[in-house]
């Protein structure tokens, strides 16, 4: 059994190796190996931005024309503009940029210099042998239409828009900070057209603003003119209605109506007084009436106020006078109460009657007062208005012959170079876009990478240590390699083979391995050619070495060597021959062969049962080093089965071939049986790949001073 080893657990990639955070020297290292890449496809990128640049991209030439807002207009004559004059505000500044970026100023531009026909602008009229649109370029120019109106067809509009979008494409207006000043730009692929376009645009814009300026003058003025007819109009009917007024009624005035209204307040305070008195004297005269009816001669006297009735009162107290003559006495004074209250109750009520016909009439002139009033306010304002109007017209067409436009041209375009292609950035930036690809196809060729290139990286990933690493031959046949190995003794082929010889031997000084096992993932992993050179080289020590065929599924060997009509190891097993008759001895190769042979027995049976136990068992006592080449261990379990009775197994893996997910299989397997497996080998290597892949320094035998050793 494997006794270099005790048996373990499943061994898994190292937990290192699984480390998500990235490694900044370990990123750094793949992209220095992957420099070659990288220069690659910055070269690639460069000369593709160069002819891009140098050949494909048509030269683009700005032009640009000044333009500024005059903010403030000479006044000829002191009135004031239908339409005042600029600011300069920055609401204003945005919104003339803009009226020049119009489609309305820029289908004026086009039909101006009629940019529809100009191959330029419109594709229709570019030659098909000719992709390039600058030679045949218009740059004649009409005289400024005043009123661009015209009849067209649903495809003629249709093309206009389409030329007026690429004219603007070509525009743009821009604003210089903090003032009134703004630049038209124009870039086209002729500096004449770029410089016509730009200069033309700045006389359509300021002539649009003047244009607008009569306009708006020519729609005042006509408008002033109706409307001071209308206030003419009505100024005279309401000097008519006046005229009728004044005409049907008396002549008043608020100094007359004043006069009145003292008098009735006059007449009303005698109405009250008058009033007053009367209902004193009807109270006395009732008070008198009841004294009369008591006959009290003192008291009747009292109430009556008189001197004569007084007098005779005190005669009758005195008895000088009868009885009878004060009675008749003081009837006469209570009729002739009777009579005072009968003049004022008829003075009251002519002073009623005076004071109602008195305020009527008030009431009447205070309402054709108001109405006068309102006729002579309504003549004063339609008066004010019409001489306003009126006076607003002739200032107005004045101000027809004294327009002027609101911006000036401060810099008119001229033809310049070209800025488009900017040849140097475009290097740079296919450069720099070059690098970054060549970057990204190490890295993304990295990152997809799912196998071994290097021993460390096999090494961290598994765990377990390489005992060697195998460089590739260019041997036509497998065979071809054993007289490689043989006729090149000082090669690296060979000096590989003769490291892992002694990694292999001194990996346990005391206990040397005599049974040797070789073993992969799946086919074709160079496990079968390692073995034979293994055993060759270790022939060269003056050791007796077999090597045993151990995958008799498939049968490898007689590719190797003409073993036809040959017996092996089953035939020793059964009895039918003995070992010396069963042993292949090739020439020139100073080992033993023991092929494998058909069977009708499933081979995993054949390696575990006893007879197989006791041949190896033989075999040991008649070799110093006994070599196993097996079935791959993912195929077949026979591997896992052999492997109970050697010393020492080693698991070659394919470079850059064998998958990680196959080797971390492959291991796994061996484990679950309770073996471990002593060593890994990495087959194969391509010295010429591994130099393009950027690990060219870790393979010593191929590059650097370690390559003098060797005879290749």
């Amino acid at each position: 059994m494997n006794r270099m080893n005790a048996p373990m657990a499943i061994s898994q990639p190292n937990e290192q190796y699984q480390d998500d955070e990235i490694d900044l020297f370990a990123l750094i290292g793949t992209l220095w190996r992957g420099k070659l890449w990288i220069v690659l496809t910055t070269i690639v990128a460069i000369f593709i931005g160069g002819y891009y640049a140098f050949k494909v991209a048509t030269p683009l030439y700005p032009a640009k024309s000044v333009i500024a807002l005059v903010t403030k207009q000479q006044q000829v004559v002191d009135i004031d503009s239908v339409l005042s004059g600029a600011s300069g505000g920055y609401e204003e500044v945005n919104t003339e940029m803009e009226v020049l970026r119009s489609r309305k100023l820029i289908t004026v531009l086009v039909e101006t210099l009629n940019l529809v026909d100009d191959p330029y602008f419109n594709a229709a009229f570019r030659s098909p042998k000719s992709s390039d649109p600058v030679a045949s370029l218009n740059t004649t120019k009409k005289e400024l239409p005043k009123v661009p109106v015209q009849v067209r067809t649903r495809a003629e509009t249709q093309i206009l828009n389409a030329v007026v979008d690429n004219v603007i494409s070509v525009i743009s207006v821009s604003n210089i900070e903090y003032s009134a000043v703004f630049s038209i730009n124009v870039t086209t692929g002729n500096p004449e057209k770029s410089a016509l376009i730009a200069n033309t645009l700045a006389e359509i814009y300021i002539q649009n603003s003047l244009n607008e300026k009569f306009s708006a003058t020519e729609k005042a003025s006509l408008w002033l003119s109706e409307k001071a007819a209308e206030l003419k109009l009505e100024l005279e009917s309401s000097e008519t209605e006046l005229k009728r007024f004044s005409d049907g009624t008396q002549l008043i005035s608020a100094q007359a109506l004043g006069v009145l209204s003292i008098q009735l307040k006059g007449m009303r305070q005698r109405i009250t007084d008058l009033n007053n008195k009367r209902s004193g004297l009807q109270a006395s005269m009732e008070s008198y009436e009841i004294a009369l009816q008591t006959g009290d001669a003192e008291v009747i006297s009292k109430l009556a106020s008189d001197a004569r009735l007084t007098r005779t009162a005190k005669q009758l107290k005195a008895g000088s006078v009868a009885r009878p003559v004060f009675d008749v006495q003081a009837r006469v004074v209570f009729n002739e109460m009777r009579l005072d209250l009968e003049r004022l109750n008829q003075q009251y009520g002519a002073l009623l009657t005076s004071e109602k016909i008195l305020q009527s009439k008030i009431d009447q002139q205070s309402d054709d007062l108001v109405q006068l009033q309102q006729l002579q306010r309504e003549i004063q304002a339609n008066t004010l208005l019409y001489e306003s109007f009126l006076s607003r017209l002739k200032e107005t067409s004045v101000q027809q012959g004294l327009q002027k436009p609101d911006s000036r041209l401060l810099s008119a375009a001229v033809p310049r170079g070209a800025v488009s292609p900017r040849k140097a950035r475009i290097l740079v930036l296919s450069a720099m876009l070059g690098i970054m690809l060549g970057v990204g196809l190490v890295l993304l060729r990295e990152l997809r990478n799912n196998t071994f290139r290097t021993a460390d990286e096999l090494e961290a990933y598994t765990g377990y240590g390489v005992l060697g690493s195998i460089p590739k031959t260019k041997a036509r046949e497998r065979k071809d390699i054993l007289h490689y190995a043989r006729e090149k003794p000082t090669s690296v082929y060979a000096e590989a083979v003769r490291n892992l010889r002694t990694s292999v031997l001194l990996s346990d000084i005391d206990n040397p391995p005599q049974v040797i096992m070789f073993t992969s993932s799946v086919p074709r992993e160079g496990k079968t050619t390692q073995s034979l050179t293994l055993a060759q080289n270790m022939a060269g020590l003056g050791k007796k070495v077999l090597v045993v065929e151990g995958d008799v599924r498939k049968r490898i060997f007689p590719e190797y060597f003409d073993i036809k009509g040959q017996v092996g190891f089953m035939s020793v097993m059964s009895g039918d021959a003995t070992l010396e008759e069963a042993v292949f001895k090739p020439e020139d190769m100073g080992i033993d062969i023991l092929i494998g042979e058909k069977s009708i027995v499933n081979a995993a049976d054949i390696f575990a049962s006893v007879k197989f136990t006791d041949l190896i068992k033989m075999l040991r006592k008649h070799y110093d080093y006994i070599i196993i080449d097996t079935a791959p261990v993912l195929s077949v379990p026979d591997a896992r089965v052999i492997g109970q009775h050697v010393d020492a197994i080693l698991y070659s893996v394919l470079w850059n071939a064998t998958t990680k997910t196959q080797v971390k299989q492959g291991l796994a397997m061996f484990a679950s049986v309770g073996l471990r497996v002593n060593g890994l080998v990495l087959s194969r290597v391509d010295s010429k790949e591994m130099k393009n892949y950027g690990y060219a320094g870790q393979y010593g035998y191929a590059y650097g001073d370690a390559s003098g050793y060797h005879d290749n």
